[in-house]
């Protein structure tokens, strides 16, 4: 019943498998209130810091084999400091799972808000995608490439600003090097990674952030397949239309981007000046030099990293 789930809660075990209980280390100092997500690493949860009363997502990445590669997420998070990154406020290793303790962006994943028919209004979207291209941007000059970018990426906290998150499957890099392997989601990835040749991050980046913008203005994908390999052909082919409703503007930002060369694809600097980024830029928050970073309470921030780490 409810009463023995709360106490076997309680007691630091969630009725969980053994991978993903939540221990002690953790269920000291938090109180799970509710999933908020199921990544493909790891599930997020919604939980309240006891002392502080501070809400936070917490993402529950159990330490397997498989889990190799992303349980170094929290060194990409430690080493970006951007209003648009979500921000890491701590870190707790047991010996099951790593608890990646972040702000909780209350408006959810973006994915969620982009209605079927039709889209967001452009306006918006021009808003939103200029936040994004900001952000990715920071990320590429501090020399990492995100590799997953899509709208289930994204999230909006309570004033409707972006937040990029999950860098599970990030890369560092140099200008001109070559990565390997297959990184994202097969509808968001660009020809050269399909192609399984080397890859340079920066234009990867670029092709997901096409296709999220795409996305984001139809309510629809540009390339859709039933088969995974009719899929792969579509996006090989760059074989697409876009919806009449779209300004001539935003198709052609579009068709700049999703263009099968990478090196012929825009850099994200030539992106910020594409006519269709740059109207009503005045009317908008003017853009930082600078990223401001946005630090919590620094009581709260004391408190939180007094605790003693398992």
């Amino acid at each position: 019943g409810r009463g023995r789930d709360r106490k076997r809660v309680e007691q630091g075990v969630v009725a969980q498998e053994p991978s993903s209980c939540y221990e002690r280390a953790f269920m000291d100092h938090y109180r799970v209130l509710k999933d908020i997500g199921e990544g493909s690493f790891g599930q997020v949860v919604l939980a309240r810091h006891l002392l502080t009363g501070l809400e936070v997502a917490v993402k529950v990445l159990p330490k397997t084999e498989e889990n190799e590669p992303v349980l170094y997420e929290w060194n990409w998070l430690m080493a970006l400091e951007h209003q648009h990154v979500i921000q890491l406020f701590q870190v707790i290793e047991t010996v099951h799972n790593m608890y990646l303790i972040m702000e909780h962006a209350s408006g959810g994943q973006l994915q969620c808000r982009i209605p079927q028919a039709g889209g967001i209004p452009e306006d918006r979207v021009r808003r939103v995608f200029r936040e994004m291209v900001h952000v990715v941007h920071y990320c590429h000059e501090k020399g990492i490439a995100h590799l997953d970018l899509k709208p289930e990426n994204f999230v909006v906290d309570a004033k409707g600003h972006m937040k990029l998150i999950d860098f599970g499957l990030s890369m560092s890099f140099t200008p001109g090097q070559k990565l390997t392997g297959f990184r994202g989601t097969l509808l968001y990835s660009a020809p050269e990674i399909i192609q399984g040749k080397g890859f340079e991050g920066p234009p990867v980046d670029v092709w997901s952030l096409g296709i999220t913008l795409y996305f984001m203005l139809s309510g629809t994908r540009p390339f859709k397949r039933s088969t995974t390999e009719g899929l792969k052909k579509r996006i090989l082919e760059a074989s697409y239309s876009i919806p009449p409703h779209v300004s001539e503007e935003a198709s052609n930002l579009i068709q700049q981007i999703l263009t099968l060369d990478p090196k012929q694809r825009p850099t994200l600097e030539q992106i910020m000046r594409h006519p269709w980024l740059t109207q009503d830029e005045h009317s908008s928050p003017g853009r930082p030099s600078q990223p401001l970073p946005k630090r919590p309470d620094p009581d709260i921030m004391t408190i939180m990293l007094d605790m003693v780490i398992t």
